[in-house]
């Protein structure tokens, strides 16, 4: 196949992607807020807080989207005058959402409004009834057969909602509130300044990138680059970029934000997003780039002990214990795991009162929600949705529940990187990246293409990175040679000739100076 029939066909797979998804969407595609089910209930009881003064917190979740939710309902509340306080639950103290641990955090106040978690918070509900508070939940994650006997609940994924999208994140959801309560309270307000932060959730939660998702990345985006707010232009110095693409957020960003739920307190994200200068946002961003530095150490020793606390390597879902596992990185290495085994993957450590706490993560195309959900019955809590699941139970369980996922089944073609394109090696140019640029941002539902080659020889081979977790190779076929980067690689690459290798076809700049490279897959 020549250079341009190789070319015309990688375009058409890109393009027929959308038309599967409804098309390439913009901005003006997005559904009213008002097909949200409960959408004008909670509006309603929002206003009347307002006009009567009564007391509101906003309570969160310790991850970028829960985070980046927080922020942008407590900054919509503060834009309008109206003064709320937030909360965000400690993984180590309170656990995961919304739940009888946080009581006292949250007993007088009049409303109570949840956002990137609450679906699944029965008991709490339950509490607030008695309490005579108040609470309004709104969620992304799948609903179970019990909902909680709250005062409205914003779901797209429960029941009777008719809401286009249902796989949207906690952020987008909180937006989609703002906005109706922009209209129910009559003001005039741009709200598209939020959509950046949506982005960021969106890529750092792993929502598809098709539909209304893709519309707000690309236009996120392009406004995060241009953007004046203090902790933006702190990430783009501590960064050294002008321009900010889904890899960036998805590698970097959502890293940065993450490790101070992951490793300590998340109100360090939330204080760092609120930074009124830049002064002030490089201070909490220094203190974001120690923790994510204290959570990369912590996550390779992890996975470097991993294979020694594997239960079965025959099952299709994989599950790996340990008795003093940090918990807090426990999702980076099951993802860590998903990409060495093919596998998903169900990590689990040992907390207080004999209870085993974990978090699992899934190929693309598996739902990994669906799969356990059969399987609950063994566990005290779970949660989540099809990619990314958190989950607990009794130490005595374990042994029922490992067992019990023997009988799931998992498609061959359920495979991280089963979707290549093998082409020659001596296509690789500009007119094939800007193809490739024109159907961006990448990431879930819409993955990166994924090229094969064969026959290439690796001439040079050279540690880098801080702690020289990376290596950089140049690859050579004829006349043709890239520099290649392979990172954390489980086993790198040796100096030798006629080798198949897989990768993705990147831009990188420097100096104003602009050359491909390829990221080994």
């Amino acid at each position: 196949m020549n250079k341009i029939s190789q070319v015309d066909k990688i375009e058409s797979i890109l393009k027929n992607r959308f038309e599967k998804s409804g098309g390439i969407l913009s901005l003006s595609n997005l559904p009213f807020p008002n097909t949200f089910k409960d959408m004008d209930k909670a509006c309603r009881r929002i206003a009347s807080a307002i006009d009567n003064k009564e007391k509101i917190i906003i309570v969160g979740d310790y991850d970028v989207d829960g985070v980046i939710s927080t922020y942008i309902l407590v900054d919509f509340f503060n834009s309008i005058g109206f003064n709320v306080n937030s909360f965000i639950p400690n993984r180590f103290e309170h656990g995961y959402g919304i739940s009888l641990e946080i009581t006292d955090f949250v007993k007088g106040y009049d409303l109570i409004i949840s956002v990137d978690n609450g679906i699944t918070a029965v008991p709490f509900a339950l509490w607030c009834k008695e309490e005579g508070i108040d609470l309004i939940i709104t969620d992304h994650h799948t609903p179970k057969e019990t909902l909680p006997d709250a005062y409205a609940i914003i779901d797209p994924k429960q029941n009777e909602c008719g809401f286009k999208y249902p796989d949207i994140c906690g952020a987008f959801v909180t937006w989609y509130l703002i906005s109706a309560l922009k209209q129910e309270l009559r003001i005039d307000m741009e709200l598209r300044i939020y959509l950046p932060y949506v982005a960021i959730a969106t890529i750092a939660d792993v929502m598809p990138l098709i539909h209304i998702n893709r519309a707000v990345v690309v236009f996120g985006l392009k406004e995060l680059s241009r953007s004046k707010n203090p902790a933006v232009l702190a990430l783009k110095d501590h960064l050294n970029i002008t321009l900010f693409k889904s890899e960036t957020i998805s590698f970097w960003v959502a890293p940065l934000l993450n490790s101070a739920g992951r490793m300590d307190d998340a109100s360090l994200a939330l204080k760092f997003l609120q930074s009124t200068t830049l002064s002030q946002a490089s201070h909490y961003l220094f203190e974001l780039v120690s923790t994510n530095e204290q959570r990369k150490v912590i996550e390779n020793e992890i996975c470097d002990l991993a294979d020694e606390n594997l239960l079965n390597p025959n099952d299709n879902i994989l599950v790996f214990v340990s008795n003093d596992w940090h918990e807090g990185v426990l999702g980076i290495v099951a993802s860590r795991m998903v990409k060495k085994y093919k596998k998903p993957a169900i990590v689990l450590t040992n907390t207080k009162k004999e209870i085993l706490k974990g978090s699992g993560r899934s190929l693309n195309g598996f739902n990994l929600f669906e799969a356990i959900e059969p399987k609950s019955h063994f566990l005290d809590k779970f949660g989540g949705h099809a990619m990314a699941i958190g989950l607990s139970l009794k130490k005595e369980n374990l042994v029922n529940f490992v067992s019990s996922l023997q009988d799931i089944e998992i498609d061959e073609s359920f495979d991280i990187n089963n979707t290549f394109l093998k082409i020659d090696f001596e296509i690789i140019d500009f007119e094939l990246y800007n193809i490739l640029e024109k159907y961006e941002p990448y990431g879930e539902a819409n993955p990166k293409p994924l090229f094969e080659c064969d026959d290439l020889d690796i001439i040079s081979s050279s540690s880098i990175g801080k702690n020289s977790e990376h290596r950089k190779y140049l690859i050579s076929k004829g006349d043709m040679i890239f520099e290649a980067v392979h990172f954390n690689p489980i086993k790198p690459l040796d100096v030798s000739s006629n080798n198949k290798i897989r990768f993705t076809i990147n831009k990188n700049s420097f100096k104003n100076q602009e050359k491909l490279q390829l990221i080994i897959i």
